[in-house]
C-alpha cells in the first residue's frame, strides 16, 4: 500500500520548480534580484534597466553587488495626473522624478522557457505608467513572462529618446529574462496606442528582428509615426516642474491634436524610413504582426472636450489629408466624421500595415466591438483586470452582462498568449480574404469589414503623420 500511494503522489505531484524560481529571488546577468510570491508566480517591480541623462539617450543599466529587492511599483514619469483617464499608484497631483526608468516582471513558477510578452503602454507620450494596476500582468501571465516597462515621456522623451527607452528595455529583455524563465528568442511586444505608434517605428529601425520576434498593434500604426521631429526645447536649467508647463504651454488645449503632438518620427538614423516603405521593402521580414483597433476609437475623446461630437465637416477638415476628396468619402460614411477619423488614424493604416507585412510573415487583424468600444477599451479584456478607467460607458456595459464580458476577456488573453507562444492567435490569417476577428459576446469572424469605407483610401499612402 505504501508503494501505491507513493506512485499515486508522483504521477499527480505538480511541476517541481527550481529553489530559485520556488523562493522568487533569482540570479541574472546584471546581479541578484528578489521578488515576492503570488500564488504561482514570482512578481519582481522596479527593476532599473537604464538611467536617462536629460535630453540624452538612456544609458543601460549596470551590474550591481548584493540582493537587489525588487518590490517597489511606485515609480511614475514626470507627468501632471491625468485625473480622467489613467490609474496611478499612489495619488500625487504631479509626478517629478526623472530617474524612471524601470520594469516590472511576471513570471510563472514553474521549469522550462516561456514566451515573453513585454507591454508598452499608451498614453499620447505625456502620461501613464507601467505601474497602473490596470496593466497588471497577473492574469495574463498564466503560461508567460510578461513585462511591462516606463519610459520617458514629453520634452523629456523627445529627440526619439523615449523610442531609445524602450529598445533599451527590450535589450534588457534579450539579456536578462531567461534568468526569469523567459526565452529571449520568444518575445512578444505589445503595444497600445503610443505604445503601438513606438512598436511601428521600430519596425522601421535597423534589425528589429533582435528585440522581438511578433508585435501586438492595438490602436497603433507606423502611419501615427512623424515625419519630422517637434522644433528642439532647450531644456537647460528648468525645474522639472517648470518643463511640465512648458510642455502643457506648447501641446495647447485641443484634445485630438493633443493626442498626437508628441510620437516617434522618422530621423534618417534610428528610424530609417517611413514605416510603411520598410515593411514593404522586408525590414521587418520574419516578424509575426497581430493589429487592429476599436469600433469607434474617436469618441473616446469626447470625455476631455464633448464639442468634438458636435463639429461640423469643415470643422474637422484640417485633420484630413487636402488630397482627399473629403465630400464624397463623408458621404460614403454618411457624414460621421468621427468615424472617418476612426478609420484614417487607426483601422485603415492598420490593414495597410498587415497586407504589407504579410509578404514577410504571418498577419492577424481584430476589431474591438464590445459596449463603447472607444480608444482603450480593449485593455481590460487583455489584461483581464476589467477596470474601466478613462472609458465612457464601459462600467455600465460591463454591469449589463459581466459573465459574457469575462468570458470575451478570457478569449482575448488566450487569443494574445496563444499569438505569443505560436504565432497564431486562433483564426486565419488577414491575406485569407481579409478576415478580421470581431471581439463581442460571442466573437466572430468577418471577411472584410466595412469594405466600401475601407477602399475610400486606397489613394492615400499613410506613410506618416505631419
Amino acid at each position: 500500500m505504501k508503494l501505491v500511494g507513493l506512485l499515486a503522489a508522483l504521477l499527480i505531484a505538480p511541476t517541481p520548480v527550481s529553489p530559485a524560481v520556488s523562493s522568487c529571488t533569482t540570479t541574472t546577468p546584471l546581479g541578484v534580484i528578489a521578488g515576492r510570491a503570488a500564488e504561482s508566480q514570482c512578481v519582481y517591480r522596479g527593476i532599473r534597466y537604464a538611467t536617462a541623462p536629460r535630453s540624452q539617450p538612456p544609458v543601460p543599466a549596470q551590474p550591481w553587488s548584493g540582493t537587489f529587492q525588487a518590490t517597489d511599483s511606485t515609480a511614475v514619469c514626470p507627468q501632471f495626473r491625468d485625473t480622467t483617464s489613467e490609474e496611478y499608484p499612489d495619488d500625487k497631483p504631479v509626478y517629478l522624478n526623472e530617474d524612471c526608468l524601470d520594469l516590472n516582471v511576471w513570471a510563472p513558477r514553474t521549469r522550462g522557457r516561456h514566451p515573453v510578452i513585454v507591454f508598452i503602454h499608451g498614453g499620447a507620450a505625456r502620461f501613464g505608467t507601467a505601474n497602473e494596476p490596470r496593466y497588471s500582468g497577473a492574469k495574463l501571465a498564466g503560461d508567460a513572462v510578461v513585462v511591462t516597462l516606463n519610459y520617458r515621456l514629453g520634452l523629456l522623451g523627445a529627440g526619439n529618446n523615449f523610442l531609445r527607452d524602450q529598445i533599451t528595455a527590450l535589450e534588457w529583455v534579450q539579456s536578462n529574462i531567461g534568468a526569469f524563465g523567459g526565452d529571449p528568442r520568444n518575445v512578444t511586444a505589445v503595444g497600445e496606442s503610443e505604445g503601438a505608434f513606438s512598436l511601428s517605428a521600430m519596425l522601421a529601425t535597423d534589425n528589429p528582428q533582435r528585440l522581438f520576434r511578433r508585435v501586438v498593434l492595438q490602436s497603433g500604426s507606423g502611419y501615427m509615426v512623424h515625419s519630422q521631429p517637434r522644433p528642439p526645447v532647450d531644456l537647460t536649467g528648468l525645474t522639472t516642474l517648470a518643463v511640465l508647463h512648458l510642455q502643457e504651454k506648447l501641446v495647447g488645449a485641443n484634445p485630438l491634436l493633443g493626442a498626437v503632438y508628441f510620437g516617434p518620427y522618422v530621423d534618417g538614423k534610428l528610424v530609417r524610413k517611413p514605416v510603411i516603405d520598410a515593411v514593404r521593402a522586408g525590414n521587418a521580414r520574419g516578424i509575426d504582426v497581430l493589429t487592429g483597433s476599436n469600433r469607434a476609437e474617436m469618441r473616446y475623446f469626447a470625455q476631455f472636450d464633448p464639442g468634438i461630437l458636435d463639429m461640423t465637416l469643415d470643422e474637422y477638415r484640417a485633420f484630413f489629408p487636402a488630397q482627399l476628396n473629403l465630400d464624397r468619402v463623408a458621404r460614403v460614411y454618411r457624414n460621421d466624421v468621427l468615424a472617418m477619423l476612426t478609420d484614417q488614424t487607426m483601422r485603415v493604416p492598420a490593414t495597410r500595415l498587415a497586407e504589407a507585412q504579410s509578404r514577410w510573415a504571418r498577419t492577424y487583424m481584430y476589431e474591438f466591438d464590445w459596449g463603447p468600444a472607444v480608444h482603450t477599451a480593449e485593455l481590460p479584456f487583455v489584461f483581464g483586470t476589467m477596470t474601466f478607467t478613462g472609458i465612457p460607458g464601459g462600467a455600465e456595459a460591463y454591469k449589463a452582462n459581466p459573465r459574457a464580458a469575462q468570458a470575451l476577456s478570457d478569449q482575448m488573453r488566450c487569443a494574445w498568449t496563444s499569438f505569443a507562444r505560436t504565432g497564431n492567435p486562433g483564426w486565419p490569417d488577414y491575406r485569407s480574404g481579409r478576415i478580421t476577428k470581431l471581439w463581442n459576446t460571442p466573437p466572430s469572424l468577418v471577411f472584410a469589414p466595412r469594405e466600401a469605407e475601407r477602399a475610400e483610401w486606397d489613394a492615400f499612402d499613410f506613410r506618416y503623420f505631419q
